[in-house]
């Protein structure tokens, strides 16, 4: 029986501590289940405080809730927080419930004893494996136990006792507002001097981001200010600093303040209300093109949003949208938020929590020199034991993708069947590609697979490969399928991206019969992947939240007798020809031209071309030469590569995307009818050149 009025006394004394010096701490507690949650529940008791949340799908645990979307969490603080790891280990949630708890505050972890959890059962490793690949053990938890095992911390033990305590620092806190006053200033200043000289604001959780944007807005007395967040729930701090500055009363679910304002993006792009100033917050949740379409409506623009992406986003966010900035306007201004204003500077939480998770795996630049470059394949294994290759890692996808969360720590070290493959110079890490072995399914499963009676985890590209060739068959083969591709941008436009693909090639073609790869379509990355060799096959309908992108799928044979991939090629391209007149008529003109590009040519039809010659050398109207037009292109699609620019852009637009010339003459700029009637017949006479030149006999 332990001690537990020792365990108390040292717990008062830790929080009182905290308290002293501004921080928060973790407290473990492990042992089994329903002991750890006897624990949890006394401490509720003791504490005795209701601002404390806890997570968990338990009801043995008090007030315990699990939200299904991290957003749920975001946004809030509380004194104290419970997480329960018998509910599974889910770093996105993790590490977002870290980010909620207030200065001299607890983050209590439940689990079982370190020891145990090489081989615990955890309900959330399913969610990482792939479907008749499961494993029962856990690289992300090996390595969760060992850093817990070496870290500083609070831990109450049901097998030792109460552990060691670290030293919890003996100074009084102090919060330095710098940062932040400058922020505030500068907010000011975007409201209220020159138009387009929009602010982004980056900032670590707990840097008061929000909190400025509050209080930036208290001081714009008389400016109407509306403020956009795919969450409200993330924006009560930014409402709750308004009115505490200007004495006001404030309720959660108010949604206007003064001359404050929420709105959703949908509802701001739709409507266009009014403003002085725009405040976007957590703009990172916002896909880019929405971002660009507020610049081009409101002048005074502030974009904050968290450097470390508990919302599904990393880096990408600010490395894609700052350069786009950067780029088209001039004078735009950039503040980062480094001090915390939550806690005081040195919070042990912040510090496990980003070790735990590897939150602060940072890529370093690169300076190749001449020793060459070595391809090798990594494993999880490997990984769990090095630190260090394990960051490299890290830091390299979470710089050189969009879209990144916490949960991609654990997908990496704990996905059944993918394989790492690196370019390495000596110990530095160049490139990376993950890649996940889809297929092998049994015949049954196979079949109720293609008739849409079931969609297993983790097959995603097998599984497309199948429905579009309905042929259940497919599913039991493997397949590879590119899960993600970084090369450090130092050395992009070097080849290094392409050599690592055709290695990769190298080692699957003993195993799998199809490589590919699912990516949002840009004319960029389309031309990269058709550049090695890979057929499109599939353009999704839907467009991706966060990067308003098309799903592509590309894929290459890895067997010199396989004909699947060039039938599946070409139902895409006799598809793609009449959906690209109605539900991909908005799409990227590049993107078009791009998928133009890889498309095949088929033999010329001589009653086509003769009738195409005979109305070339008349007065012909547009409405006349449209339909022939559009059967010349697509049958000759290379006749369309060595135009210029404008000359493409106008013929994608009114024959394959079947615009209407007033669209054209708007978005084109062009005044007047004859105008445009000018400047197709000059396009047409443009193309038909390359035509003659291209076509097959």
């Amino acid at each position: 029986m332990h001690d537990y009025k020792l365990f108390n006394s040292l717990l008062q004394n830790t929080l009182t501590q905290l308290a002293y010096a501004k921080h928060r701490q973790l407290l473990l507690i492990t042992g089994e289940q329903n002991w750890c949650y006897q624990q949890a529940n006394e401490l509720l008791n003791q504490l005795n405080n209701p601002h404390v949340k806890v997570l968990s799908n338990s009801p043995d645990l008090t007030n315990s809730v699990w939200p299904e979307h991290t957003h749920q969490i975001l946004g809030q603080e509380f004194q104290h927080v419970i997480y329960d790891g018998f509910s599974g280990l889910v770093p996105d949630k993790f590490a977002a419930l870290s980010g909620t708890v207030q200065a001299g505050g607890l983050f209590i972890l439940l689990l079982p004893e370190l020891n145990e959890l090489h081989h615990w059962c955890d309900p959330a490793l399913t969610a990482f494996q792939s479907f008749e690949t499961q494993q029962q053990y856990s690289y992300f938890n090996q390595r969760f136990a060992r850093l817990l095992c070496n870290d500083l911390l609070l831990h109450l033990s049901q097998q030792t006792g109460w552990q060691q305590s670290p030293n919890t620092s003996q100074l009084a806190g102090k919060i330095d507002l710098t940062e932040q006053q400058y922020c505030i200033d500068q907010i000011v200043k975007t409201a209220t001097g020159r138009a387009n000289r929009p602010l982004l604001i980056s900032a670590d959780r707990g840097r008061g981001k929000s909190a400025s944007l509050g209080l930036a807005a208290a001081k714009l007395i008389g400016k109407k200010i509306l403020i956009c967040s795919q969450q409200f729930n993330a924006l009560h701090s930014c409402f709750k600093h308004f009115a505490l500055e200007r004495a006001l009363t404030y309720q959660a679910q108010n949604k206007q303040l003064a001359n404050l304002h929420y709105v959703a993006p949908d509802q701001l792009l739709n409507e266009l209300p009014e403003c002085d100033v725009l405040l976007v917050d957590e703009a990172a949740a916002i896909p880019v093109p929405l971002l660009i379409k507020m610049l081009a409506h409101y002048p005074r623009i502030v974009f904050a949003s968290t450097i470390i992406g508990y919302e599904g986003n990393g880096r990408g966010y600010t490395l894609k949208f700052k350069h786009y900035l950067e780029h088209h306007y001039k004078n735009m201004r950039s503040v980062t938020l480094e001090q915390p204003i939550r806690f005081a500077a040195n919070d042990p939480l912040e510090q496990h929590i980003c070790n735990l998770l590897a939150l602060d795996a940072d890529h370093q630049s690169i300076v190749l020199n001449t020793n060459p470059l070595h391809f090798s394949e990594l494993n999880a294994q490997n990984l769990t034991k090095n630190e260090v290759l394990l960051r490299q890692v890290i830091g390299l996808l979470a710089l050189a993708h969009y879209q990144t969360s916490v949960n991609d720590l654990r997908h990496l070290l704990d996905a059944t069947r993918q394989r790492i493959f690196v370019c390495q110079q000596q110990n530095c890490i160049i490139a990376v590609c993950l890649i996940a072995i889809e297929g092998g399914l049994p015949v049954d499963i196979s079949a109720q697979i293609v008739s849409g009676k079931r969609r297993p985890q983790g097959h995603l590209m097998a599984q497309t490969l199948a429905q579009l060739s309905i042929d259940a068959d497919v599913l039991t083969k493997l397949s590879a399928r590119v899960v993600r591709i970084a090369v450090a941008p130092s050395e992009h436009s070097k080849g290094i991206g392409s050599q690592l693909i055709s290695h990769c090639e190298q080692q699957l073609a003993s195993t799998c019969h199809w490589f590919g790869a699912s990516f949002g379509a840009n004319a960029t990355l389309l031309k990269f992947w058709q550049n090695a060799g890979f057929d499109l096959l599939k353009l999704g309908f839907a467009q991706d939240k966060a990067t308003a992108e098309h799903a592509a799928l590309m894929v290459k044979p890895l067997t010199d007798d396989d004909l699947l991939i060039n039938d599946l090629a070409a139902h895409f391209q006799s598809d793609f020809a009449l959906q690209l007149l109605d539900h991909f008529s908005q799409l990227d003109q590049q993107l078009v031209e791009q998928i133009l590009n890889g498309c095949a040519q088929e033999s010329v039809d001589n009653k086509l071309d003769q009738r195409l010659t005979a109305l070339l050398a008349t007065d012909y109207q547009l409405f006349a030469i449209k339909p022939l037009l559009w059967r010349a292109l697509w049958r000759t699609p290379n006749s369309f590569f060595n135009c210029d620019e404008n000359t493409k852009h106008l013929i994608i637009r009114l024959i394959l995307q079947n615009w209407s010339p007033k669209k054209v003459q708007i978005v084109f700029q062009i005044s007047g009818k004859k105008s445009l009637d000018k400047l197709f017949k000059q396009a047409v006479n443009n193309w038909y050149e390359q035509y003659l030149l291209k076509k097959l006999p």
